[in-house]
């Protein structure tokens, strides 16, 4: 079984039979420069057995040093990030894996492929095609509508929705592009003051032609990927 448990803006949970991964993980102690205009459902105490910590970009709305830190060093969890991040870290050299675009990196019993992404806001944006126990989940980071969305093969697609990187009407293109399954909006609920309505682009994705269905999950929900 395949399980995602979505935290609010890009922080997601994917546990399989081999582990788990977290992704962008934040918290109501982390340090942004952003109010939050809604609870992260999670605390970075509770978080065990953790296999794997992907980080996306250097931001602070995604990285909090200290939480990632902790996390690894508890969990003797390797973190996988652009060299930039990884050596802003305290913890041991074993625990870090650098991230080289298009090179497939395998690691306790997860595929990992980091994917080029676009963000001018950040030194290193990257995104990550996961495949867990057979199901491939890409997850976007923070990144604008790319031409090479056309190279992801993914059966659930997590993609950004806010005024950093895509709106509505982009994320509609992304979907025609990739053709996932499953689409998963994020970005939109913790820090982004624009309004930018998932319900909206789920509607337009259910009129299109499109056979894919749109996930509009809340911070704290879980999703099992059948």
């Amino acid at each position: 079984m395949v399980e995602l448990q979505y935290f609010g803006h890009s922080f997601f949970k994917l546990k399989g039979k081999s582990g788990t991964i977290l992704i962008d993980p934040i918290f109501d102690t982390s340090k942004t420069n952003f109010e939050k205009l809604k609870k992260i459902p999670a605390k970075k105490d509770h978080f065990d057995d953790i296999s794997l910590i992907l980080l996306t970009n250097e931001m602070l709305e995604h990285f909090d040093k200290q939480a990632v830190e902790e996390i690894a060093n508890k969990n003797n969890a390797i973190v996988v990030a652009h060299d930039s991040i990884l050596n802003d870290l305290k913890i041991s050299r074993n625990l870090k894996t650098s991230v080289l675009q298009s090179n497939e990196i395998f690691l306790k019993g997860f595929k990992i492929k980091p994917v080029t992404a676009h963000c001018p806001q950040s030194f290193c944006p990257t995104g990550f095609l996961i495949d867990c126990e057979g199901k491939k989940i890409y997850h976007a980071g923070v990144t604008m509508l790319l031409e090479s969305f056309s190279n992801i093969d993914a059966d659930v697609a997590i993609l950004p929705l806010s005024s950093k990187s895509m709106d509505v009407v982009d994320l509609v293109r992304a979907a025609k592009i990739i053709k996932p399954k499953t689409l998963i909006p994020m970005q939109y609920d913790i820090f982004e003051k624009a309004k930018h309505d998932p319900n909206d682009l789920k509607k337009r994705i259910s009129e299109s032609v499109l056979n894919t269905e749109t996930l509009v999950l809340t911070p704290g929900k879980k999703f099992k990927l059948s």
